[in-house]
């Protein structure tokens, strides 16, 4: 009697990230300027000099966050050198 292999493929732990057309490699930098949100300005202090495709993988962050920062001058993306 032949035995079945139920399951041949391997699960991938990779989830895709949406930059919402941000440059990944753009360097999230801190401007200063303090949100009234604590959650939000602790966040701004954790995230500053990361890449923009690292502060979009620790899921403290998406796009559309990033972009709300960027508008209200809590941060700057610096292009990578």
């Amino acid at each position: 009697m032949a035995t079945k292999n139920a399951n041949t493929k391997t699960p991938t732990a990779t989830k895709k990230i949406s930059s919402g057309g941000l440059p990944l490699n753009a360097i999230y930098t801190a401007t200063g300027k303090i949100a009234r949100a604590t959650h939000n300005a602790d966040r701004h202090v954790t995230l500053n000099g990361k890449t923009v495709g690292d502060a979009l993988a620790t899921r403290l962050v998406n796009a559309a966050d990033i972009k709300y920062d960027l508008k209200k001058g809590f941060i700057t993306l610096v292009p990578a050198k």
